[in-house]
């Protein structure tokens, strides 16, 4: 073997040994075990196709599948703690997730529940828990309000509603002067009759309904009055606006002042139904002297607030149609 030829062989074994090393260090290490549970009656025994979702610092890094055995999988991943990992299976329609799991080189493995439902077109008796409305931004150039709505709705139930004939699981009557409202969730939503008819899946337990809105008011009046409708029964609705967006904030008939908040430097008043509200009943504060005499800026929003935009708009991007009622829209 002539040396040209040998140094060849050396150099590829050497770079064979360097893979193999390289391979060896990107083995998994951790491992994700689980069982799809179907209710309260145990394991789901029909296979089902699941989803390991990978999240890093950007966002999703990867994803791989399995279909379970007697409701059972397995994953093989990276016990790196910079990742968290998202079980996902979509069951009868229905999208579940389990919370993130984190590993590390000394926690490698884990044991996740993903719990399904049947579903039921049949509507149960639902209820809302708390129904509370943010102020996020007040346009004075446009004459245009934003509010966040999130309606904590309760099914008693043993299956996940997922709507009437239409696909529609709640209808949220609409605040008057509506220019845009959107909603969250599985299925479709539109303004429909005066109310945004939302077609979110409504898992047993509560589940949050998060729905956005842009109102018109009229400038020559410099007020607003900003109602919010039970759509359901409802244990407790509360309306939050930055004290800085109004010279007065006041509740009107059926409502009272139940506090003051103070989001990141932010001092806001809540006004509150007074005691549940049945469907129908609302809560409903004026915003009286909205041209900013106190405040210059014509164009204004709440710092905490903007982050529950990011948070809504996340969910929302789940499945949202943003409902133009007229050509013009605000951006949050």
């Amino acid at each position: 073997m002539t040396p040209p030829v040998r140094l060849l062989v050396a150099c590829a074994l050497a770079a064979l040994a360097l893979g193999l090393a390289a391979a060896s260090a990107q083995q998994p290490g951790g491992r994700i075990t689980g069982v799809v549970l179907l209710g309260g009656s145990g394991p789901l025994a029909e296979p089902l196709t699941v989803q390991l979702i990978v999240l890093g610092e950007g966002g999703v890094q990867s994803a791989q599948e399995a279909t379970t055995e007697a409701g059972r999988f397995a994953f093989d991943v990276e016990a790196d703690a910079d990742l968290s990992y998202v079980v996902r299976g979509v069951y009868d329609g229905v999208q579940y997730l389990t919370p993130p799991v984190l590993l590390s080189p000394e926690l490698p493995t884990a044991e996740v529940e993903l719990v399904v439902y049947a579903t039921t077109t049949e509507p149960p008796a639902l209820s809302v828990d708390r129904t509370t409305v943010t102020v996020l931004r007040l346009d004075r150039a446009n004459a245009q309000i934003v509010f966040l709505r999130e309606d904590e709705v309760r099914n008693p139930g043993d299956r996940v509603f997922v709507g009437d004939e239409e696909g529609v699981t709640l209808r949220i009557p609409l605040p008057d002067g509506t220019l845009v409202a959107e909603a969250g969730g599985e299925g479709d939503s539109r303004v429909e009759g005066g109310t945004l008819a939302v077609g979110t899946a409504l898992r047993p337990g509560v589940t949050t309904v998060v729905s956005r809105y842009v109102v018109g008011y009229d400038r020559a009046r410099d007020a607003y009055a900003l109602r919010v409708t039970a759509p359901l029964p409802t244990d407790q609705m509360e309306v939050s606006v930055p004290t800085r967006f109004a010279d007065e904030i006041r509740p009107l008939a059926g409502s009272a002042v139940v506090g003051e908040r103070d989001e990141s430097g932010e001092p806001s008043t809540v006004v509150g139904h007074e005691g549940a509200a049945g469907p129908g009943e609302s809560v409903t504060v004026l915003l009286d002297g909205l041209a900013g005499r106190n405040t210059p800026n014509p164009l204004t929003g709440t710092t905490g607030a903007a982050v529950a935009v990011v948070l809504a708009l996340a969910i929302i991007a789940g499945g949202a149609v943003a409902l133009h009622l007229t050509g013009r829209r605000v951006a949050a």
